[in-house]
């Protein structure tokens, strides 16, 4: 037990600090056959020890340290871990910053990650939804223009020029392939994909999205030729 104990706590104190870690993924990469309840036990004891940190269900780090105390891990390393290599995405206001349409900044950080189990977890103020999506560049940039679009009327403080900027370059690089592939994996509204495509038409880009709208449902969507008129 005690040669499990210690081969355990090797294993963990190789990892790099602050790197967050999944307990059940470390443990099938041991090198030796640990009794599972031995190795989550030592996980408990280490957590106490101050030598790791439960940061979330099944999830760790070992903390990096100085001389003033324990460095406490960051968003951004939080962020990376589920959205890095193509993982996952930040959506709501965080991106909406990003893209300049915003200058309001939410306490609360949204990912969407192929890297969650549950379908939905929460880490401090950041939540993490699960996705289920082949996460291509091309696939994310369709995911960011649907979630802007679909939550539109409920950024505060939208800079309408940003937004008309965002979706006169989101439409030079808009193919039917990923929009089809976007709908088909992740619900969005109706209206949102009239808004989707009063927008290409509006940027004479052509494209197939009528076939998920109804030709006698009338779609409330924004003014176009209002935003455009401010460019």
């Amino acid at each position: 037990m005690a040669n499990s104990t210690e081969n355990v706590k090797t294993v963990i104190m190789q990892q790099p600090e602050n790197q967050i870690f999944e307990a059940s993924n470390l443990y099938r990469k041991l090198n030796s056959p640990v009794p599972e309840l031995s190795y989550y036990k030592t996980l408990e004891r280490m957590v106490k020890a101050g030598e790791l940190v439960h940061l979330a269900k099944g999830m760790y780090y070992r903390p990096k340290k100085s001389r003033f105390g324990k460095v406490p891990i960051g968003e951004k390393e939080i962020i990376d871990y589920f959205t890095s290599g193509n993982n996952g995405l930040v959506v709501g206001y965080r991106l909406y910053e990003s893209k300049g349409l915003t200058t309001q900044v939410s306490k609360k950080i949204e990912l969407l990650s192929t890297s969650v189990r549950e379908q939905k977890k929460n880490i401090n103020n950041i939540s993490i939804s699960k996705i289920n999506m082949i996460l291509s560049p091309e696939v994310k940039r369709m995911i960011e223009a649907f979630e802007i679009l679909q939550n539109y009327n409920g950024i505060e403080d939208m800079n309408q020029v940003a937004f008309a900027s965002f979706m006169t370059r989101f439409a030079r690089e808009y193919t039917d392939d990923n929009a089809d592939y976007v709908i088909t994996h992740r619900k969005y509204k109706k209206a949102t994909i009239a808004f989707m495509k009063r927008c290409l038409d509006f940027c004479g880009v052509a494209n197939g999205l009528e076939k998920y709208l109804s030709s006698l449902s009338e779609y409330k969507i924004p003014d176009l030729e209002t935003i455009y008129a401010v460019t």
